[in-house]
């Protein structure tokens, strides 16, 4: 009936062009665009909500055949059809198994029998010309270096060299092309980096960040149980030690004031009631300890509980 939904969306981008074809099966309600098209001549104009029209240029066919019918029919329609994908909706649970077992089995067609609110994937051979703007293809050629540091064990002790000496260094590009494709009205389909879709949209850019304070324990030497560490440096440097000879497959940057790993950031926290503070909640830890603030953006979410979960695991001890 093209009363609304998807079907109007539809309608209003095909009905302008001759080319196209619209089927109404079964009956329409009067007053609704469907009824309309039914009693008018092409072309013609037909009225929408809001007092606006639009121009109808397509052809229109009425097509009546029952929406309930047998295994039988539906085979027979199927195989008059031959489609490469069908999809079954509507029915009973079990006798849709039955028939998408015999459409898959005697006509050797794919078939689908998808539950409410279940996505259904087709592959498609028609393949649509885009533009790309020079932002997006400039993102999609810069390179996305990623290097490994690790020691290949086994050809030392094969060659009889020292491992220490052996290194073996790994090199991968993680370039990825992340664009939005934009289809606007009598203009060519084109694909735009993100942030030139804000500024189409005239959006704002606002990044989510989540922060973790915690402590790392600290175990000094004999020689240092009366001297005072307020040297932050010190703790970042152990740590970034830490890190390093852990975590060997992560880049991490040593910024002296602060540690970086893609967008997680490590900081000493000074404060005495940090908001983001977690205790040990250990009362018989009789250790000192020191806090450390991180800070992460959503998508390097399992890159930071990695890295946290690593450290609550350490122990910084001083020479």
């Amino acid at each position: 009936m093209i009363s609304g939904g998807f079907s109007l969306e539809v309608f209003k981008q095909w009905a302008p062009c001759e080319d196209n074809l619209i089927t109404l099966p079964g009956y329409c309600v009067a007053g609704t665009i469907g009824h309309q098209l039914m009693s008018a001549k092409t072309p013609t104009r037909i009225r929408m909500e809001g007092g606006t029209h639009i121009d109808v240029r397509c052809q229109i066919h009425q097509l009546s055949f029952s929406p309930h019918t047998d295994a039988k029919g539906i085979m027979d329609l199927v195989k008059f059809l031959s489609p490469k994908h069908v999809i079954l909706v509507h029915g009973e649970k079990p006798k849709m198994a039955l028939l998408k077992e015999r459409i898959q089995t005697d006509l050797q067609i794919q078939c689908y029998d998808p539950a409410n609110n279940e996505t259904v994937c087709i592959p498609s051979t028609h393949y649509i010309q885009v533009d790309a703007t020079d932002t997006f293809v400039k993102s999609v050629v810069t390179p996305n270096f990623k290097f490994l540091n690790s020691s290949s064990k086994t050809n030392s002790s094969l060659n009889g060299t020292d491992p220490r000496l052996n290194h073996v260094l790994q090199v991968c590009d993680d370039r990825v092309g992340q664009g939005v494709l934009v289809m606007q009205t009598n203009q060519k389909p084109k694909v735009v980096h993100e942030n030139e879709m804000r500024e189409m949209l005239g959006l704002e850019s606002y990044e989510v960040r989540f922060t973790y304070c915690f402590p790392v324990e600290l175990s000094f030497s004999e020689d240092d149980t009366n001297q005072s560490y307020a040297d932050l440096h010190v703790w970042l440097q152990l740590l970034y030690a830490k890190l390093a000879g852990g975590l060997k497959d992560l880049i991490i940057v040593n910024n002296r004031e602060h540690l970086r790993v893609e967008s997680f950031v490590i900081v000493v926290c000074l404060k005495e009631k940090c908001s983001h503070r977690v205790d040990s909640g250990n009362a018989q830890c009789t250790s000192k300890s020191v806090h450390f603030c991180c800070s992460w953006s959503l998508v390097d979410e399992k890159l930071a509980w990695r890295i946290i979960s690593f450290m609550k695991n350490l122990e910084l001890i001083t020479a």
